[in-house]
Parts: C-alpha cells; structure tokens; sequence
C-alpha cells in the first residue's frame, strides 16, 4: 500500500500544475488507490500548519490545470521551523 504527498515549495515557476498533474497521473497508473495521493499546501508550511490540512489529488481533479498560472497546492519561501 502505498501513500505518495506531492508539495511545492520555493518561488514559483513555469509548469508546477503541469508536474503535479504528471505526477497523479503517472501515480495512478502504477496503481496507487485514490485516496493515496495527498497534496501538501502551501510549501513546507503544510507539514507543520494545522490549518493547512492535505488535499487528495485525483486524476480527474488534475486534469486541465496545466492551464492555470502559479500552482494549485500554493507555495511558500522559509520560514519552515520544524523542531
């Protein structure tokens, strides 16, 4: 059984909706069940910010955000204090 988390951390750049959604796809087509693929929100904040709770990706969830700008899971810079 397998659990796969997807997080974007850093600055933004061209084709993050575009990786996420190749990494659900190609993860659901190895068989990882639905359910089993968490997105991680807002960078590194997302491991440690209670508000912050992970998001199932779904291949229908994915498909077409290749066509936003930014990401769909947000991002942050720093501020990570994971003591």
């Amino acid at each position: 059984m397998v659990t796969a988390a997807i997080v974007t951390c850093g600055g933004l750049c061209p084709g993050l909706n575009d990786v996420v959604a190749g990494i659900v796809n190609k993860l659901t087509d190895y068989g990882v069940p639905e359910g089993n693929i968490l997105g991680i929100k807002y960078g590194f904040r997302g491991f440690y910010d209670q508000a912050a709770k992970p998001v199932p990706l779904t291949k229908r969830g994915v498909d077409g955000i290749q066509l936003q700008g930014g990401t769909i899971l947000g991002t942050s810079r720093g501020g990570a204090n994971m003591k």
